[in-house]
C-alpha cells in the first residue's frame, strides 16, 4: 500500500520507532473501534470518512505537498488509477469496521496473512512474473488453510479473503503510481468526505449522544487514528530496509488476531488452529523466499 522506497539499508532507530508505532496502532484497531460500537456502524463509518479529508488537508499544508494534487488533476493517466483506489478504500473501511462490530476480528487478521499469496498470484497472472517453487508452496499452504475452514467447518471466510484481495490490488496500483503517498491519501479522502457527510446527515447520533462528549470524540479522532499509522509507515520506509519493514508489518494482524481471541473471546477451534498454522506456514515460506533472493 505504501510505495515509498527506502533510502537507507541500515536499521535506523528513529525509523524503527516509526514503524513499530504504526504497527501497534494498526494492530489495536479492534480495541479502538469496539469503543465506538454504541454509535452504530453507519454513524461510525460516516464520521471516519467525514473527518479524514480535513486531517489530510492539514497534513498536506504542513508538508507543503499541495502542488502534487494539482499535478494529478493535470494528468489523465493518473485519474483512473486514483479513482480505483478510492473505491477500494471506501469498501475496505466499511468492511473493516463492520467486521469488528460483527465479531469477525480473527477473520480480518486472516485476510492480511493472505496478502502474500494474492500478491504471488497477481504477479503471475497479470505481470508475467516467474514464480519459484517455494512461492507456489506458500500459495498452496495458504489456500489449504482457507479450504480447511470451508470444508471442515462450513464457514465462508469471504470477509478475510475480500480484505486480503482488495489490499493486494490497492498495493499493486499504488506501487505503480508516481504520486506522493500523502497526496494519494488526500485524494482518496476527498470523495469519502462527501460520502461521510451524507451518512452523518442520514444517520445522526441519538439525542443522548454527542460528538463533543468524551466517547463522542472517538468518532472524529477515528480518522486520525487510522491515517496516522500510514504516515508513520511511510516515514519508516525512508529510514530502514523495506524487507525488514515488510516483515514487521505482519505483527499488526498478529496483534489483531490476539485481541480477537484473548480480549473478545472469538471462536478459535482446533480446525481454526490448523487453518491458521497452514496460512502462517505459507507466510513464513514467502518471507524466507524473499530474503533468500537478496
Amino acid at each position: 500500500m505504501l510505495d515509498q522506497p527506502a533510502i537507507s539499508r541500515d536499521v535506523d532507530g528513529v525509523g524503527l520507532t516509526y514503524g513499530l508505532c504504526a504497527i501497534v496502532i494498526w494492530g489495536s484497531f479492534p480495541l479502538y473501534f469496539k469503543q465506538t460500537e454504541l454509535f452504530g456502524f453507519l454513524s461510525v463509518y460516516g464520521h471516519r470518512a467525514l473527518w479524514a479529508m480535513p486531517f489530510m488537508l492539514l497534513v498536506l499544508l504542513l508538508m507543503r505537498s499541495w502542488r502534487g494534487v494539482v499535478l494529478v488533476f493535470r494528468s489523465r493517466r493518473l485519474l483512473l488509477p486514483i479513482m480505483m483506489t478510492i473505491l477500494i478504500v471506501a469498501v475496505q473501511q466499511a468492511l473493516y469496521i463492520w467486521g469488528i462490530f460483527s465479531e469477525r476480528i480473527v477473520e480480518l487478521s486472516m485476510g492480511f496473512y493472505l496478502v502474500p499469496a494474492f500478491s504471488i498470484l497477481l504477479g503471475c497472472l497479470f505481470f508475467n512474473e516467474r514464480i519459484s517453487k517455494a512461492q507456489w508452496v506458500a500459495v498452496g499452504l495458504s489456500v489449504s488453510g482457507v479450504a480447511a475452514l470451508v470444508i471442515f467447518l462450513g464457514e465462508n471466510p469471504w470477509l478475510g479473503v475480500t480484505m486480503g484481495f482488495t489490499f493486494t490490488i490497492y498495493s499493486a496500483i499504488r506501487k505503480r503510481l508516481s504520486v506522493e503517498p500523502a497526496v494519494g491519501l488526500f485524494l482518496e479522502t476527498v470523495p469519502l468526505f462527501f460520502i461521510g457527510l451524507w451518512f452523518v446527515i442520514q444517520f445522526p447520533l441519538q439525542d443522548d449522544q454527542s460528538v463533543f462528549s468524551l466517547s463522542g470524540l472517538l468518532l472524529p479522532f477515528s480518522a486520525v487514528y487510522t491515517i496516522l499509522p500510514i504516515l508513520l509507515y511511510v516515514m519508516a520506509s525512508r529510514r530502514m530496509p523495506l524487507s525488514l519493514l515488510g516483515t514487521l508489518f505482519y505483527l499488526a494482524p498478529t496483534g489483531t488476531f490476539l485481541i480477537g481471541v484473548a480480549v473478545y473471546d472469538e471462536v478459535f477451534s482446533l480446525i481454526h488452529m490448523v487453518a491458521f498454522l497452514l496460512i502462517w506456514s505459507g507466510l513464513g515460506i514467502y518471507l524466507w523466499a524473499g530474503r533468500a533472493k537478496q
